[in-house]
């Protein structure tokens, strides 16, 4: 897989389950319904679209301003460690921005997980609010939305890890025309250390190859899920400098 399409779909991804708007600089993210989600309210811009970068910032603020919401940028991946050069410009707009190490891992081996057999593993082609559980015991509730209007998207996935009878742990993401993107993996932390993120993984890695797809990538967020995808037959291809800046100005 060429990972500049991976990179293009971090940038994009949010339209799945977000308002937008674009704008000549990027594209403005947002949903005043689900003000604590980052991923549903954020501004991406690109380096080489900005004519005059206050400008562009002043736009932002107002806008997200305008809807209450607090303004917050993301800097798109094509352009590795940018918001490093403009730090200044972010401040003196009233930001505070860093960079993140961002890890893009690609499927390069065998699958290796042996998934616990007392989990059994769904694949979810609707919602249903028992769902919702997941989220409030892993205390991330503003994914509900996220995961939900995701869902109505015929190009989304979604796998849940049920024991007893129980949803416990959930694996979600989609398919664009480029490529395909682990959105979110999420346990109980009431069911956890039950190997539910294993098996959930395994399942789908074995869905990919049972459907062709190997335009697959995804990031690990932390060192468990790294070890599980690196389980899975992931490795690490890249890694990229993200930049984001939040607005801190009263």
């Amino acid at each position: 897989m060429n990972l500049r399409d991976g990179y293009i779909e971090e940038d994009l991804f949010p339209r799945l389950f977000t308002k937008y708007e674009e704008r000549s600089y990027g594209i403005l993210f947002y949903n005043e319904e689900n003000r604590d989600s980052y991923d549903s309210n954020h501004a991406v811009i690109y380096k080489d679209k900005i004519d005059d970068l206050g400008n562009t910032l002043a736009d932002i603020i107002d806008f997200y301003r305008s809807k209450n919401l607090r303004p917050i940028i993301y800097q798109s991946m094509l352009d590795d460690g940018w918001f490093e050069e403009i730090g200044k410009e972010l401040a003196n707009a009233g930001f505070k921005s860093w960079t993140e190490l961002q890890e893009y891992m690609l499927p390069t081996g065998d699958n290796k997980i042996v998934p616990n057999p007392d989990l059994e593993i769904v694949k979810i082609e609707m919602w249903d609010d028992e769902l919702k559980t997941v989220f409030l015991e892993a205390e991330e509730p503003w994914e509900i939305e996220v995961a939900k209007t995701s869902l109505n998207n015929p190009r989304s996935w979604m796998f849940a890890a049920r024991s007893n009878g129980k949803t416990v742990g959930l694996l979600y993401g989609h398919i664009s025309d480029t490529a395909c993107r682990v959105d979110y993996l999420l346990v109980s932390k009431l069911h956890r250390r039950i190997g539910a993120g294993r098996a959930l993984f395994h399942a789908y890695v074995e869905w990919c190859k049972q459907k062709g797809i190997d335009n697959a990538y995804l990031w690990p967020d932390g060192e468990t899920p790294q070890r599980i995808y690196e389980e899975g037959g992931y490795k690490l291809a890249e890694i990229r400098k993200a930049g984001r800046a939040v607005w801190e100005a009263k």
